[in-house]
């Protein structure tokens, strides 16, 4: 009896302290620029651009800078039509550290990653084609968060 609260206990505690939420992307009809334009009603769209790849990540996407009351958030989009994100979103998880992170859910349809480090927060997750990885000095989950709410509210899916 005491192991099952002393594990009740923990289970609580950790996860209190990290993001856990359903994963939600865009339709599958949007480009990437029209998935990173959508989210503009409480944030700033400062620019937006092609990027050749995110850390050890080679691939075509792009990146997007936000403001919102003096917190900058870069976002990063890569749309995969061959093969999975899943792969690439594994290498962010990788290199950054799994031990080390906030949240990491790896499910087979969907998976959500956040953790610190050098002094910024890391958000990265994946659904059906899309890849998003999102960086701030604070309130990133936040963020990231408003982000796929705001892709569910456009008709990105519900489930995880």
């Amino acid at each position: 009896m005491k192991r099952i609260f002393i594990f009740s206990i923990t289970l609580v505690l950790l996860l209190t302290g990290c993001m856990l939420r359903p994963v939600h992307v865009p339709p599958e009809a949007f480009s990437l620029s029209s998935a990173l334009k959508v989210i503009q009603d409480s944030y700033s769209l400062m620019f937006i651009d092609d990027v050749d790849g995110y850390e050890n990540i080679q691939a075509k996407g792009m990146i997007a800078l936000y403001n919102k009351g003096g917190k900058t958030f870069l976002v990063y989009a890569f749309k995969f039509y061959d093969e999975s994100p899943r792969k690439y979103w594994n290498r962010v998880a990788k290199n950054f550290g799994i031990w080390s992170c906030r949240t990491y859910i790896d499910l087979p349809t969907s998976g959500l990653y956040s953790t610190r480090s050098s002094g910024k927060e890391i958000v990265s997750w994946w659904k059906n084609r899309w890849l998003f990885i999102v960086e701030g000095k604070e309130n990133t989950e936040q963020f990231a968060s408003y982000m796929m709410d705001t892709f569910a509210k456009i008709g990105g899916r519900f489930n995880w």
